[in-house]
């Protein structure tokens, strides 16, 4: 039994995913669409990858991150024992700015501590507001006049057959081979 190799797209989603880059963005810069991103990271093998990836990036994030913290724990010690001497603290202070300023990427990073999500609040008049209902699980049941339906997406192509049955005349519609709807005379 053999492997297949990696596709280019797969090669470079594996990279991108694998550094940390959202499916969104990795779906832009590969140019294929977001699902198929999807479909790569539902593969166990793929996600076991990227999984792996991450692991090591996050693991040389933190060693970095490691290091700046005990450049700053020795520069602090350096501080302390030059404030009697005040000889020249203000190199060491520059320096404990910049080290103190540094990024952190590893797991300590502020941002790495939750996922951070941009809330929207959206004010929808009162009019508009009387015109949806919704059912208890706070979804949308009814627009305006209209009755929203959940159809499974395997009847859909079923479903709008039939409707059109029923609003066309007999003998006018016609289906091909691949499941396309055509209006043949009207």
């Amino acid at each position: 039994m053999t492997i297949a190799s990696p596709t280019s797209t797969e090669s470079k989603a594996l990279s991108l995913l694998g550094y940390g880059c959202g499916p969104e963005h990795t779906a832009a810069a590969c140019g294929v669409e977001v699902s198929r991103i999807s479909q790569l990271l539902s593969d166990a093998n793929f996600a076991a990858q990227v999984a792996e990836l991450r692991f090591q990036h996050l693991s040389k994030h933190n060693e970095r991150d490691n290091r700046l913290d005990s450049l700053e724990d020795e520069l602090i010690t350096k501080l302390e024992l030059l404030k009697d001497l005040m000889c020249n603290p203000m190199q060491v202070l520059k320096a404990l700015q910049v080290i103190n300023g540094a990024k952190r990427r590893g797991a300590s990073a502020p941002e790495m501590l939750g996922t951070q999500q941009t809330v929207v609040t959206l004010s929808i008049p009162i009019t508009v507001i009387r015109k949806f209902e919704t059912n208890i699980n706070n979804q949308v049941v009814i627009a305006g006049n209209q009755e929203l339906v959940t159809i499974p997406s395997a009847t859909l192509l079923d479903s709008v057959k039939q409707k059109l049955k029923e609003a066309l005349p007999h003998g006018s519609l016609r289906t091909s081979k691949i499941g396309e709807i055509t209006a043949a005379t009207i």
